[in-house]
Order: structure tokens, then sequence, then C-alpha cells
């Protein structure tokens, strides 16, 4: 068994409902990270496939996986700030991960190293490789990696993949955890009130594989997406650290694509988001 169990430095914190198709290379991707001082903290909702089982299996041969199952079924945002308050004391830094994706082998390492070499700055997360359903990559994101640039397109759209962030725990007890008010876009939210008290960037490298499947909430709740979308941005829209006259506009441009049918705000969204491979 790796790692140092009671003095981890970073704290990996991975939901999971029902993704036993995905779950092993999830797993798997973290416990063969060149970085090793890190505890897993795995916690599965309720699943009704095999998931409880696998997560089971793997904690067995790993003690850096600790491992949880929500009584009842609590959703994404009530796990994810679950998985909050079971980390160690000792841990400096948070790994937002879902079971469905795949972290790059140095993703720990390099967002270890940069959070350690710059303190100032409250989170970092990095380009994506996008998968598709077999793993293969059909294509891939990359974000902006100048902080000004962040903060004058926060208003636009998302500047993080979720589960590619490495969080400062010290920020997240400063600024709070995801807001259950937002069913889904709760990073959306969560990355607003870190730039407002400290400086947030995506390291310019893909450090992270994100899967596109049909069971997403992109492809699930499209509407509902949106509908959070716009909630989180009028939240935010008049702080005058984000306010900026084109963020206003495109504000009101994406409340027309509400009207839209959703097989066209999907393919809208993958156009704008997404380059092909």
């Amino acid at each position: 068994m790796n790692g140092i169990e009671n003095n981890p430095t970073v704290s990996v914190i991975m939901p999971n409902y029902n993704n036993e198709k995905y779950l092993p290379e999830a797993i798997e991707s973290i416990l063969n990270q060149t970085y090793e001082n890190f505890e897993f903290i795995i916690i599965d909702d309720c699943s009704t496939d095999n998931s409880w089982k696998i997560i089971q299996k793997y904690a067995e041969k790993d003690n850096r996986i600790k491992a949880f199952r929500n009584e009842k079924n609590l959703k994404i945002v009530k796990t994810r700030n679950k998985g909050f308050k079971l980390m160690s004391s000792n841990s400096k830094y948070i790994a937002i991960f879902d079971s469905d994706d795949i972290s790059m082998p140095e993703r720990l390492e390099k967002q270890v190293a940069f959070l350690e070499k710059n303190p100032d700055y409250g989170l970092v997360g990095s380009h994506t490789l996008i998968i598709d359903e077999n793993s293969e990559i059909i294509g891939y994101r990359k974000y902006e990696t100048d902080f000004k640039k962040i903060i004058k397109n926060m208003l636009k759209k998302n500047q993080f993949a979720q589960p590619s962030v490495m969080i400062r725990k010290s920020a997240i007890y400063n600024v709070g955890f995801y807001d259950d008010e937002f069913e889904v876009c709760e990073d959306y939210d969560l990355w607003f009130k870190f730039a407002k008290n400290y400086k947030i960037i995506n390291i310019d490298e893909f450090l992270l594989k994100y899967r596109i499947s049909n069971t997403q909430s992109k492809s699930t709740k499209l509407k509902k997406t949106l509908i959070y979308t716009l909630k989180v941005q009028k939240k935010w829209l008049f702080d005058k650290k984000f306010f900026n006259i084109f963020g206003l506009i495109y504000y009101g441009l994406e409340h027309l694509m509400y009207f839209l049918p959703s097989k066209v705000v999907l393919k809208l969204f993958k156009v704008l988001n997404y380059e092909k491979a």
C-alpha cells in the first residue's frame, strides 16, 4: 500500500453515482499519479449499479482510499460538500475530480508545485482533452491562462473544467463551499467566490481527460443547465470586479438560447467550447 495515511498534502474528492463503467479507469488514474502523498476520498451517492463493490475492492488494496457511502441520495452538490468535511486536517490542497473522467499522471504533481510556488493563488485548473464513452480522444478544450483575461470573461462562460481544478484548502474555508441552491453549475458560482478573494489560473497544459457521454448533465439536463448558468451570471453580473458591457450583452443573448430546441443548443455548446481532435 502506498501513501502517508495520516499526513496527506492533497485530498482528492470524487463523488460517484452509477458510473461503474468508467469508475475503474477514474480510480486508477489517481492511484497512478506521480505525486503520491494524497488521500483519495470517494463518496458513493447510493448507486444502484456495482459502483460500491468496485470502490470497496480498490479501498482494500490501497490505504490512500477513504470510501464512504451516503445513507440516502444527496445529489452531486451536497455530496461534494460532504467530501470537504471528510478531509484530513493535515491536507493543504483539494483536487476536485469526477468518476467518469481521467487525470493525467502528472496532474497532482504539477498543480501542487504551482500552488506551493504561488501562495496568492486560490485555485488552479488546466486544459482538457475530450474523450468519448470508449475513452477515445475526440477533441480538446483550451482555457484562459491569464488571470486578467479570466476575470474579463467570467460572465461570458465558465473559465474552468471543474474536475481539473485543485483548490487551496484554506481558501475554500474562507470563501465557503458549493452553494446547494444550484443543482447544476455549482462550480461556476464557486469560481466567482474564489476570484473575488484570490488569483485563479489554468496551467497551460492538458492535465485531464474530460468525458462526454449521454448521461452527463449537459446532455440530459440542458435547459436546467442553461437556467442555472443564467442564475449564476445574474448573481455576479453587476459586481464591479466582473462587470463589463460585453458580459452584459452575452448574458442577454443567452436568454434567447432557452427558446431554441435542445439539440440545437447542445450543438452550439460543443461548437463554441470544443475543438475537434
